[in-house]
């Protein structure tokens, strides 16, 4: 239907009326940075200059207010929206991914116009992201490493947010696999977690490997720093299964070419540098909303959300967002269960994908979960 980028923000609608009815609230302590990176984002709206940036504009800062009502809404879930329901849901979003995947090898490069496309006036549709949205598709099929690959984006616009939302949403798997509440039968999320390494593999997403490693390493030092070593053995043995699958399969052979072909980290760095430029032109407000790159480059601003904030709302929103999540982070770093160190590391990948991957539409509201459920979950010990 085309409705996948936007109904983030109108599912915040009733959550929004909901928290109105509530007496008690209760807000993260970060909950004056987010209020402060708003602010930015709307004072970046004057160097806005054309229909299409400022639909784009809008569409943006609806998912930055929604975020953080989808926040706060499952800070105050209660009995009624548990940790375990917030951590089901999410797991359900991850074995579509999976399964977007392999739907990537059957039909390639496939796309439609959906019927939002053609409700939609033109002036909109000039905007690369709004264009993308009402267009599924359900892979990029690109040459990257020699040979043409079918690299998933179901049930997501990109392939770079396939690969973002994988390692964000892979934890959440895990606490299924050690947390029975959560209700999934541990041995099909195994299955689906060996499933999931060959559309991760074939999606040449060195960000997915990257900040999944990461957020599984921080997982496996905390545990050993807790004293849980019977989990952490059970880590380090799949680790080694799963190397071992790698390098005795072709699956290896990919992750090896893809490692050696780094072709695409001169136009990251051609990107970085023009938003970096284009920052210190407008240092404080930014340009309101990414802007075509020189070349064939993609728009400057769209590869990292941390040269998306600088450039589109300067300094002041970089700010902002990265003060909230840093407060949020660092209040609920002390986590004790297994399920608070794993919904806790999807902040730090979060963290790590900031330099390459945006976060918009769909991550932004998975790291705004785990930032709920680590902070309900160290209060509920």
């Amino acid at each position: 239907m085309g409705l996948h980028g936007f109904m983030w923000v109108v599912l915040a609608l009733p959550m929004v009326a909901a928290l109105f009815q509530k007496a008690d609230l209760v807000m993260f302590r970060g909950t004056g940075w987010w209020l402060f990176f708003l602010g930015a984002v709307l004072l970046s709206a004057v160097n806005l200059d054309s229909v299409g940036r400022a639909a784009g504009w809008m569409l943006r800062f609806s998912y930055f207010v929604a975020a953080i009502i989808y926040a706060v809404y499952m800070l105050n879930g209660g009995r009624t929206l548990t940790v375990w329901s917030i951590a089901r849901s999410l797991t359900w979003l991850w074995l579509a991914t999976i399964i977007g995947g392999y739907l990537a090898f059957l039909l390639g490069s496939f796309s439609f116009r959906s019927p939002l496309f053609y409700a939609l006036p033109d002036a909109l549709l000039e905007n690369d992201l709004i264009e993308t949205l009402v267009t599924p598709k359900f892979a990029d099929v690109q040459d990257i490493i020699g040979v043409t690959v079918p690299r998933p984006t179901a049930p997501f616009p990109y392939t770079n947010a396939w690969g973002s939302m994988m390692a964000l949403l892979t934890p959440f798997a895990f606490i299924a696999i050690t947390d029975r509440r959560v209700g999934f039968p541990p041995n099909l999320i195994r299955l689906f977690l060996l499933a999931a390494v060959v559309p991760a593999v074939m999606s040449l997403n060195r960000g997915l490997w990257l900040s999944l490693l990461i957020g599984v390493a921080y997982v496996a030092v905390r545990l050993g720093l807790l004293g849980n070593t019977g989990l952490l053995l059970r880590m380090i043995f799949g680790a080694v299964v799963l190397t071992l699958f790698l390098f005795l399969t072709p699956l290896g052979d990919v992750v090896i070419t893809r490692l050696d072909t780094a072709h695409s980290n001169e136009d990251r760095t051609e990107l970085i540098v023009t938003a970096l430029e284009g920052t210190a032109e407008r240092p404080v407000l930014g340009w309101g909303a990414p802007r075509p790159a020189p070349g064939y480059l993609p728009s400057v601003g769209t590869h990292g959300q941390i040269w998306y904030l600088l450039f589109s709302h300067g300094v002041l929103g970089a700010v902002g967002y990265c003060g909230f999540f840093a407060a949020v982070g660092l209040r609920s770093w002390k986590q004790r269960s297994v399920a608070g160190l794993w919904a806790h590391s999807v902040l730090i990948i979060g963290a790590v994908q900031m330099f390459f991957y945006l976060t918009m539409p769909n991550q932004i509201f998975v790291t705004m979960a785990a930032a709920a459920m680590s902070t309900r979950l160290q209060r509920e010990l």
